[in-house]
This record gives structure tokens, sequence and C-alpha cells, in this order.
């Protein structure tokens, strides 16, 4: 019964936890890769200064280029070029030999000798993606005499930001996957206390419907004797025990419900599993509760399009036929009706309860479906224990279906019950049309 509440918590669980990791993922990789880019930027600033103070020697008149700095670059620094450049952007020496379009950066050039220091900037490049650049100036005296432009390819920082985006997903579902597990096993050890009680609250309730069957059966039973022999001769002593035959009933009615409800509660309620065809349970029970419902003024009307093979328990669907059937009809008003029909939609049994009754306000439908509850609209005539919707909706749940209402106030209630049909292949073999198959339990007492 609790198998749902626990995997809403185990998904509530995980939830939290990716929306957390959702909310700080982001400013995780965010912040790695901004310092990846601040660590890309420094090492390219510093080479670029490292080589400018490298780039000249002076001589007698002017600054001479240093001989070393024609020299291929160490293997570190393979894949960063230098560009030395006069105060115009002309290149005065390209060490490395690349020629490419859009070097050097004569925007990078102006924006450095106008500022008088190193200023960074990014050339886009069909071939070679994007580059990065670092352009500063060469003094002497405090007058710009050079101009040298380091630049470098951002590939490798695009590859480290998406090794960090991978590592982060990787260990984010990692980690959802781990909180979900953990979940698992904090529900279940949450939930062992909560089990017990009511495993043991669903013994009792069985254990103790199961031994108080037999004295209200005897108890009756006597009382039956009794006012059939004619043993009692006082009106108002006869009217007495009717009474007591009468609550007999009713208490006999809501232990067998509540024994019912136990079992369904705990996966033990004894089902056959027959071919039954819906269409002749039906038009069965729709004739034999039309001829006690027009004593009330109320007309049954059947519309049953064919046979529908479903597989299950004869006894157990005549139950809920029964229990919807009663209600319809129970809070139905003077004159009204009572539609039944069935169709077949795809692979389902398609099964209708539509009656003309006064209707059920939107704020009860969500618990009409809960034990002992009775509306509003419940009023002396309703003489029900308000179980009869719960064992209807168990019993269909457990033939593998579905079971709803919908209703407007003023017009009436629409039930339907949703059930799988049996495999084209299952068709030709015997069929149970009504009743419940030998060994299985018979329906018990409407709502």
């Amino acid at each position: 019964m609790f198998t749902s509440l626990r995997r809403r918590l185990v998904l509530s669980y995980a939830a939290i936890f990716t929306i957390s990791l959702l909310l700080l993922g982001p400013v995780l990789y965010l912040s790695f890769a901004q310092q990846l880019d601040d660590g890309f930027d420094t090492t390219l600033r510093l080479a670029a200064q490292r080589q400018a103070l490298r780039a000249f020697v002076p001589t007698d008149v002017t600054l001479g280029i240093n001989p070393y700095f024609t020299a291929p670059p160490p293997l570190a620094n393979t894949d960063t070029f230098y560009l030395l450049l006069d105060q115009n952007g002309r290149v005065q020496d390209n060490p490395s030999g690349l020629q490419h379009a859009g070097l050097p950066d004569q925007t990078g050039v102006r924006a450095a000798v106008r500022q008088g220091h190193g200023v960074f900037s990014t050339l886009a490049t069909r071939d070679a993606g994007d580059v990065r650049l670092f352009t500063t100036v060469v003094k002497r005296g405090g007058r710009v005499k050079a101009v040298l432009q380091a630049g470098q390819p951002l590939a490798p920082l695009v590859a480290a930001r998406h090794r960090l985006l991978y590592l982060l997903l990787a260990l984010g579902a990692g980690a959802v996957a781990i909180a979900a597990a953990g979940g698992v096993l904090l529900t279940r050890q949450a939930m062992r206390p909560i089990n017990a009680a009511f495993a043991a609250q669903r013994a009792f309730v069985a254990d103790a419907s199961h031994e108080l069957r037999t004295p209200l059966t005897l108890m009756r039973t006597n009382v039956e004797v009794l006012l059939e022999a004619g043993a009692v001769l006082d009106p108002e002593d006869r009217a007495l025990l009717e009474d007591v035959v009468a609550e007999a009933g009713y208490m006999g009615r809501l232990i067998a419900d509540l024994l019912t409800l136990a079992r369904l509660d705990a996966g033990a309620l004894p089902l056959a599993r027959d071919l039954v065809d819906l269409g002749a349970l039906v038009t069965a029970q729709a004739r034999q509760v039309g001829r006690l419902a027009a004593r009330q003024g109320v007309e049954v009307r059947a519309d049953v399009a064919g046979p529908a093979l479903v597989r299950g328990d004869a006894g157990r669907l005549e139950q809920v036929l029964l229990i919807l059937l009663d209600n319809a009809v129970k809070y139905n008003r003077p004159g009204g009706t009572v539609d039944v029909t069935l169709r077949r939609e795809g692979a389902q049994a398609v099964l209708m309860v539509r009656d003309t009754g006064p209707g059920i306000p939107e704020d009860e439908l969500p618990r009409l479906f809960a034990r002992f509850h009775r509306g509003r609209g419940a009023g002396a005539k309703a003489e029900g224990s308000g179980l009869g919707l719960t064992i209807a909706r168990g019993i269909i749940q457990s033939h593998h279906g579905r079971l709803h209402a919908r209703s407007i106030v003023g017009t009436g209630s629409t039930f339907t019950a949703l059930l799988p049909l049996a495999a084209r292949a299952e068709h030709g073999r015997q069929v149970d049309l009504a009743g419940a198959p030998a060994g299985s339990a018979g329906p018990m007492g409407p709502d």
C-alpha cells in the first residue's frame, strides 16, 4: 500500500538534490571557467612581456633586434607566436613565420599605443578558431619604440572547458544516482515502523472481522427463528427483534467490507483469473437491479455494444457493478434514470454508469473514494458504510484497471471503469458469463 508513497519520497529526495545541483552547477562551472580564462590570459601576458624585454638590444643610435628573439621558441611555448611591430603596426620581425589574415591585429596595436600599456583582444578565424592576443608596447626613455603582439589559439582553453563541463555533468549524475539510492535506503528504514504498525492494524481488522462474523450470523439466525416461530407475540417486542435483525445484517455487511479491504490492502484478496464476458455480466445485473429500482421510480437502461472479454474474477466484477448501480439508484431523484454503457476502445473495455441525481460537489470528488467518506448529499436514505467505492476501486485496480468519477451538480454523476481486454488468442477458451466461478468469493453488499 505504501509503495507509491515510498516512490514519491524517493523522487522528492532526488528532485531536491537535482535542483540543488542545477543551481550550484552553473556557479561552479562559471567560477572554474573564469579561473581557466584568467590563468590563460596571465600566462599569455607574462610570455609577451618576457619576450618584449628581450626583443631589442641597445646600439649607438637606436634599438637593434636581439638575434635570440628570432630563435625557435621553447617547447612549452610552441603554441604561442610573437610579432614584433613598429608604432604603426608594420611587422618588423616574425620569428615563427606565421602568416594569417587579420594578423597583426591593428585594433589592438592602436589601443596599446594610445593607452601606453598592454591590452587583450580576441581574433576570430575560420580555420584556426578564436585566437587570444596580448599587445604590449616597448618603451625607451618614456616613449613607445615598438609594439610586440603575442597570440595563442583558444582551442586548448575551449577543450579544457568542455572537459570541465563533462566532469561536472558526470559527477552530478553520479551524485543524483547516489542520492536516489540513499533515498531508497532512508525511506525504507523510515517506513519500517509505519509498515509494521499498519500490518498490525490490518491483521487486527482481518482477525476481528473474521471472528465477529460467526457470532453475528448466529445472533441474526436465532432472532429470525424466534420471529418465524411466533415465539414473540407482543408487537413492540417483535419490532425490537426486527431492529436487531436489521442491525445485525448491517454489521455483517460492514464486517465483510472491512475484511475485503484488509485483504485488498495486503494484496491477499483471492481472485480468479477466468475469461469474463463483461457484456453478459452488465446485461444481467442491469436487468436484476432494474426490477428493484423500478419500485423507487428509477429506470435502469443498459447499452452494451457486444461482448467484451476480460481476464478476471466474475464475482468481484459483479460486486463492483452492484456497488455502482446501487449508488446510482440510491442517490437518484424520483423518476430519474441510470444508464449503463459498455464499449470497447482499443485494448480496453470502458464501463460507464451514469445517473441523473443531484450530482457531487467538486470539492468532494478528491475524497470520493476515501474510506468511510459520505458526502453532504448522503442523507438518511444513504444506508451504506462509506466503503463501497473504496472496495470498488480496489477490485478494479486488482484487475489492472482504473475507476474514476466526474459529476456536475444538478445534472448527475458518471463513474467510469477501464479494464484491459483479454488477448485475442484467449477468446476461444471457455468464458464465465456471469456469477462467481468455483472457489471464488461471491459479491459483498453494495455501499
